[in-house]
């Protein structure tokens, strides 16, 4: 188990073991960050594996409750750096980073303590091709290269007050057919994040 995973596990034991302070979030200004797994095939194309690689991420986010249940909640997501490779060895990075707006609907989880919140919205994308060996290369080119694009976004989360301006929120988020382009061939990949996170009630 990598450092990333060790620490979301410590924040969400943490998060079940915190006794809340009130069922719903609270009306306002909040502000939060957290640290993530992030799950995605983001260097897929010259990757020799099928299966999904892990890398450490991170978000940072702002949000406005109009009331106990509705919201709006701007992110910035680092989703992590994903190796390419070629005949086993790597060859260059894929660095995607981006900036979310979502509508947030939050809702106490029966008499718990605990509330569970839902976000639906779209994520403005950077993605990052280095080359790191090989440099001009294959086909397509393997040369330095970015994509910027727009995707939507869905998560879902659980949270629960510690004091009455500090909480915890543990998220999972996933963002599908992000753009990405190496030379001038381009594919779409989907980016899955599970992040624990601490916020702050204004």
């Amino acid at each position: 188990m990598n450092r990333t995973a060790i620490l979301i596990a410590a924040l969400a034991g943490l998060l079940l073991a915190a006794q809340a302070q009130a069922q719903a979030p609270g009306q306002g200004l909040y502000i939060g960050l957290g640290v993530g797994t992030v799950w995605s095939k983001g260097g897929q194309i010259y990757n020799d594996t099928v299966n999904e690689d892990a890398s450490p991420g991170g978000k940072a986010y702002i949000g406005y409750m109009s009331n106990d249940n509705w919201g709006m909640e701007f992110g910035l997501h680092a989703l992590g750096e994903f190796e390419a490779k070629f005949g086993g060895a790597k060859i260059a990075d894929m660095k995607t980073n981006a900036l979310s707006i979502s509508g947030v609907y939050t809702q106490p989880l029966f008499a718990s303590g605990y509330n569970v919140n839902v976000r639906l919205g779209l994520a403005f994308t950077d993605a990052r091709y280095t080359c790191a060996s090989l440099c001009g290369s294959g086909t397509p080119a393997n040369v330095d290269t970015k994509k910027r694009g727009t995707s939507g976004t869905i998560g879902i989360g659980i949270g629960a007050k510690i004091t009455q301006a500090l909480s915890m929120r543990v998220d999972f988020d996933h963002f599908g057919s992000v753009k990405h382009q190496v030379d001038a061939t381009e594919f779409n990949e989907s980016y899955d994040v599970l992040s624990a996170n601490l916020q702050l009630l204004f």
